[in-house]
């Protein structure tokens, strides 16, 4: 193995300076990176993505409380929320699309967050197609509706205690190009993770060399 690279952390300088005479190998890693990262995203199967935000409403009898049920329909936000996710009512939507589909799979389609301090839950639906996600969105929020309408029903009266009411209407369906992540933020870290892999094999083929003269600027940095 080649003595000429240095392994101590006083030699830093030393690699640095490899590197700069090197420095296609890290240019070839980046676009080595770039390539790979784009060809992913390309062949990546499509995801369109729509949202729709929801409003919890309290018509019943906790409507007549002092701050007119507000608190009932926020204390009830997170456990909605997580009722969107819920296997069964995937099952549900999946039997009115009359699909064939994995209920616990679908489930997986439908995100849902309850916006803090407000009785607001917004819903993001995905499919891969812009119709597919349209009529998904639509007939889930249907069926969501009256899943919480059931479960928020008191018996003898013909209002429920709480329910939903849609006041953002479905978007039309985006499509997704990096899991909703800035297309900007993923070159960059394809671009720093070419790097270092460039860097990192400009290194070890330095390493791996026949020992030979060290090369002039590496014996210029160890003569001081």
């Amino acid at each position: 193995m080649n003595s000429t690279v240095p392994q101590e952390p006083a030699a830093l300088p030393q690699y640095w300076s490899l590197l700069r005479r090197r420095w296609r190998w890290v240019v070839w890693g980046i676009l080595a990176a770039l390539a790979a990262t784009t060809v992913f995203l390309l062949v990546r199967p499509p995801v369109y993505r729509s949202q729709a935000t929801v409003f919890i409403r309290t018509p019943g009898d906790v409507s007549r409380v002092i701050d007119g049920g507000d608190s009932y329909a926020k204390a009830r936000g997170r456990t909605y929320a997580a009722l969107a996710t819920s296997p069964d009512l995937a099952a549900v939507v999946v039997g009115d699309l009359a699909v064939t589909a994995d209920p616990v799979r679908f489930a997986e389609r439908i995100s849902a967050s309850s916006r803090t301090g407000t009785v607001l839950i917004d819903i993001a639906v995905t499919g891969p197609t812009s119709d597919e996600t349209t009529r998904t969105a639509k007939v889930f929020l249907t069926d969501y509706a009256a899943l919480v309408r059931t479960l928020e029903s008191v018996p003898g009266s013909q209002v429920p205690r709480a329910e939903l009411v849609v006041v953002n209407q479905p978007s039309r369906p985006e499509r997704e190009v990096a899991w909703g992540i800035p297309i900007y933020a993923i070159v960059a870290a394809a671009a720093l993770i070419g790097a270092v892999l460039g860097a990192g094999a400009a290194v070890a083929r330095r390493l791996l060399e026949p020992e030979s003269e060290p090369e002039p600027a590496i014996e210029a940095e160890a003569n001081r």
